[in-house]
């Protein structure tokens, strides 16, 4: 049974909890249950403690909307097996349009002016009206709009408040506050930097991401074509586009995983950590078609850091060839985030 907006009508949480404590078989699955991130924190009302597991919703994966419903890059990414993926036949103009697509069901068969008016319309709608419903205080939907766009500006960045504040015209208490009321509307995500005691002088900011790149790109009024020509925000926009990927498969990875960035006081950074049982995987990111070890450097850096905790680092890329790039670092097409390896994908194919 799929009860949606739960926090219309809370109590309804009391009946879900009476028929599972009844149900003897301990059945999972019977029910799902969807809402407000913050009417959880808000309600009145039986939290489902060990009865619930909660599970963060994002936009389709490029895997999804691949029919490879079994596929979890992140867990392909910890294989204790080297990267054995095929040449790829997406190409960058292909990633663009991937990009500037986005995520959204209702938005995929769309394109143009078609396009433009459905994100416009559904950031109007999160502005207007879904912000009030779960803001826990009166908002000014221009200010929280103002601090939207300082967040698309700034996709793919450590989050600096004060800067966004400015941007929005703003005080600083006001900037986070509608931060996080956008992180609740699950239009912005924070990814926080990686800690570590194996490592010295690191920064403790989060980077800020918008969770969908396609609303990313329509709010800064770009087209495949404009980005191309942009260096800067077209590197912004492919880290996020990668960024939300991984995120949406850390929901369903094998084992727990986390994603972070990295950076220390002394410039080495890397975009994206992911970590499981004390092991990580480094992801650079980059929007060009070919790759060498120069942009690896961060990576490699941290493997000859953390030594043996170091798993494998990725350059991921708009080029279609996978290749090593240095002692367990490797250059893949960003493709291998939805298409398997080649033995994975041989065993998935049917007969």
């Amino acid at each position: 049974m799929l009860i949606d907006e739960w926090q219309e009508a809370p109590e309804i949480l009391g009946a879900v909890k009476r028929i599972v404590d009844r149900d003897s078989t301990g059945r999972p699955g019977r029910f799902i249950i969807t809402g407000s991130v913050r009417a959880a924190h808000q309600a009145r009302t039986w939290p489902g403690t060990g009865r619930l597991i909660r599970v963060r919703m994002f936009g389709l994966t490029q895997a999804e909307l691949a029919l490879q419903h079994t596929y979890n890059p992140i867990d392909a990414f910890f294989s204790p097996e080297a990267p054995n993926y095929g040449p790829s036949d997406v190409s960058r103009g292909d990633y663009l349009d991937r990009l500037i697509a986005g995520r959204f069901p209702a938005v995929l068969r769309l394109k143009g002016r078609n396009r433009s008016r459905w994100f416009r319309s559904y950031i109007e709608q999160l502005i207007d009206r879904d912000a009030q419903q779960v803001a826990d205080r009166r908002i000014r939907p221009a200010k929280l709009r103002a601090v939207f766009g300082s967040s698309v500006a700034r996709t793919a960045q450590e989050l600096n408040k004060n800067r966004t504040a400015e941007d929005a015209g703003v005080d600083y208490r006001s900037a986070d506050f509608y931060m996080q009321l956008l992180e609740d509307l699950s239009v912005v995500m924070r990814i926080p930097a990686w800690d570590t005691k194996r490592l010295k002088r690191l920064t403790q900011t989060p980077k800020v991401h918008i969770a969908d790149a396609g609303m990313a790109a329509h709010e800064l009024r770009i087209d495949a074509v404009g980005l191309a020509s942009d260096a800067t925000l077209v590197g912004q926009l492919v880290e996020t586009f990668v960024a939300a990927e991984l995120a949406a498969h850390l929901e369903t990875c094998a084992e727990d995983t986390a994603i972070f960035h990295f950076r220390n006081r002394d410039g080495k950074e890397v975009d994206l950590v992911l970590e499981r049982n004390n092991r990580v995987t480094a992801i650079e990111v980059k929007s060009a078609t070919s790759v060498d070890r120069s942009d690896a450097q961060g990576l490699i850096w941290m493997r000859d850091k953390i030594r043996a905790n170091f798993h494998i680092g990725i350059v991921l890329y708009t080029g279609t060839l996978p290749y090593q790039l240095d002692d367990r670092i490797w250059a893949l097409p960003i493709s291998t985030l939805w298409e398997p390896p080649i033995d994975q994908h041989t065993a998935q194919s049917p007969t």
